[in-house]
This record gives C-alpha cells, sequence and structure tokens, in this order.
C-alpha cells in the first residue's frame, strides 16, 4: 500500500511474519537477534521492523539500532550489509533477513568471519524461494502464496472495471514458518 493514499492493496502480512519467526529463534534460545531489513522506503520493510521491535519487547529482550541495518533484495547487498551489521554488533546469535536473497549473501559473510550456521548464528529469511530449501543449512523462512496475492489483486481488478464501488480494500494473506536447518537448536541460556 502507499499511506496516506487509500488504494487498493493485496499484500503479505508480514508483521504477523515477523512475529513468528522472531518468537521462533527466542524459543530456540536465541537472545541477541538481528535484523537485514529492506530499504526503509518500502511498506514492508516498516512493517517487519515493527514486528521484529514489538516480539523482542513481548520477551523481554533488549533491543539497540545496532542490531538493525537495511540492505537491498539482493545477495550482493546481503552479504555487505551483514559484514557491516556483524561489525557493529558483534555478540549477535540470530539474523533474520528481510528475503531470502538476502540470507544467501549473508550465509557466505557469516561463514567467511569463521562463524558456524546454525551453531553459532542462526538465520532466516522471507518469502520461502525454493532456493531455501537448497541452501546449507536449509533456510528457515516465513512463507506466504505469491501466487494467490496475484490472483486475488486480479480478481479485485476485474470488479473494479466492471462495477466501479468507491471501495479501498486491504487484503493481508496469512504467512506461516517454514522451519528447516538454519535456526537449529541452540541450549538455554543457564539461570
Amino acid at each position: 500500500h502507499v499511506l496516506p493514499l487509500r488504494v487498493n492493496c493485496v499484500m503479505a502480512d508480514v508483521f504477523h511474519g515477523m512475529e513468528q519467526v522472531v518468537a521462533h529463534l527466542i524459543e530456540k534460545g536465541r537472545r541477541r537477534i538481528g535484523l537485514v531489513n529492506g530499504p526503509p522506503t518500502t511498506t514492508t520493510s516498516e512493517e517487519k521492523y515493527k514486528g521484529f521491535r514489538l516480539t523482542l519487547c513481548e520477551h523481554h529482550l533488549p533491543f539497540s539500532p545496532e542490531q538493525v541495518i537495511s540492505a537491498e533484495f539482493t545477495p550482493e547487498s546481503g552479504y555487505e550489509q551483514t559484514q557491516r551489521l556483524l561489525d557493529q554488533a558483534q555478540d549477535l546469535d540470530a539474523i533474520v533477513y528481510a528475503h531470502d536473497a538476502m540470507a544467501l549473501g549473508g550465509l557466505r559473510a557469516i561463514r567467511e568471519r569463521g562463524y558456524r550456521v546454525p551453531d553459532d548464528i542462526a538465520i532466516t529469511g522471507f518469502h520461502n524461494e525454493e532456493i531455501s530449501r537448497f541452501t546449507d543449512p536449509p533456510l528457515t523462512s516465513v512463507h506466504f502464496d505469491a501466487r494467490l496475492l496475484g490472483v486475488i489483486a486480479a480478481r479485485r481488478l476485474c470488479m473494479m472495471i466492471e462495477e466501479p464501488d468507491g471501495e479501498q480494500w486491504h487484503v493481508l494473506l496469512p504467512t506461516s514458518l517454514v522451519v528447516r536447518g538454519s535456526t537449529g537448536s541452540h541450549p538455554s541460556p543457564v539461570g
């Protein structure tokens, strides 16, 4: 959507997706979670950031601005920005990526620093792209039905052409977490 304009939009519920993935990492014992988010100009990046902050707060985990960095939705940008994130927040035990493509680059950057995934740093992605099943280890990712998103948008467009109603629909598609090896198991903290 393009707030403050009121227009029709169909999008994934990325806020809830971020809540799911951060809660999963916390359940795995991760306590210092970083975020390589998308560009700050996108609504989905803003929603992911809000979900990230809220979930940390709900679990009484600290937050500092050094835990978050923005990147483009590409492996190259994910690689470069992961390097920067690891420089500014050196004690991370998990990183959430706003897109699976970013996580591919991040995985390489993490390994080049000598960290093991998921033993030292767990990672997750968004979009559940097919490649996420073939990374080493396979990437835990937030899934939504992108095809259905397109179908709903096309149906709404046809409705508007055939019978304009002046209404602005905001449709959110549900997300689900696909857990794979990149989040592994992590011992709970002592005490």
